[in-house]
């Protein structure tokens, strides 16, 4: 199918599926993104209640690839990241060690979830749409939504940026075999 305006479905709002709707975003495709949460983060979620608030995913995270330190480096900018010091040790048996401290850790700010709301401030999102069904039409692909059922859009391509075994779920009924 030839598309002269490609519209592409992003399928997971963690930071894989944003940094990727962000790069086609910037690349001039229009694109849309769905998450199954109230908002995006993924595994860097934060879980609040009433007077406390919890990091329940990733505690910290680090960025040792050149690219994403420079993408830590704009969130640190933004105030949505910053440097976490912990003082670390590892109790093994009769002996403890001292982690390396010379490591980088990065926490989110104030939250882990700030990155991931920061990375979708100019995104489509779709928040609390559980994507169940894929359907390939002549016009495009179609979403199924648990939420919504079939969603109106036809997009032309769409990227899984969910755990493995959610995407093989989706893909084996969009093509069993």
């Amino acid at each position: 199918m030839i598309n002269s305006n490609p519209h592409i479905a992003v399928i997971g709002a963690g930071i894989a599926g944003l940094s990727c709707a962000t790069a086609l975003q910037q690349a001039g495709l229009k694109v849309s993104l769905f998450d199954k949460s109230l908002g995006p983060a993924g595994r860097m979620s934060t879980r609040q209640g009433d007077g406390w608030q919890c990091d329940h995913g990733a505690q910290y995270f680090t960025a040792r690839d050149p690219d994403f330190r420079a993408e830590v480096a704009r969130w640190e900018e933004a105030g949505v990241a910053g440097l976490w010091k912990p003082r670390l040790k590892v109790f093994a048996g009769p002996s403890s060690q001292v982690r390396d401290s010379t490591l980088e850790r990065f926490v989110g700010v104030p939250g882990m979830t700030a990155p991931a709301g920061w990375l979708a401030d100019t995104l489509a999102l779709s928040p609390q749409t559980t994507i169940k069904q894929l359907q390939r039409h002549k016009e495009g692909w179609q979403l199924f939504a648990l939420e919504h059922g079939g969603l109106p859009e036809r997009f032309t391509a769409i990227v899984l940026a969910v755990p493995a075994p959610q995407a093989a779920t989706l893909l084996q009924q969009a093509s069993p075999p």
